[in-house]
């Protein structure tokens, strides 16, 4: 059996280099634009923004979801 104490670091290693990494590709990526975006038409952008309704919506499911399951099965207690 994995010694979960023993992986934990890990994890929180690879969670702080990811966001590291996110912060820096925020920075950079401000200036390069959005040429995709700016080709839609008025229409096109109503379907994007109403999917990306939909989308937030089922990620925030997924965070309730998962906080419920941390809390019901404690996994890191032992640590």
């Amino acid at each position: 059996m994995i010694d979960m104490c023993l992986l934990s670091p890990y994890l929180a290693y690879g969670m702080a280099l990811y966001c590291m990494a996110s912060i820096y590709y925020l920075i950079r990526t401000r200036s390069v634009g959005t040429p995709f975006r700016d080709s839609l038409n008025a229409k096109q952008l109503k379907i994007k923004a109403a999917s990306g309704d939909v989308r937030r919506g089922i990620f925030y499911q997924g965070i309730g979801a998962g906080i419920l399951v941390l809390m019901v099965f404690r996994p890191f207690q032992s640590c």
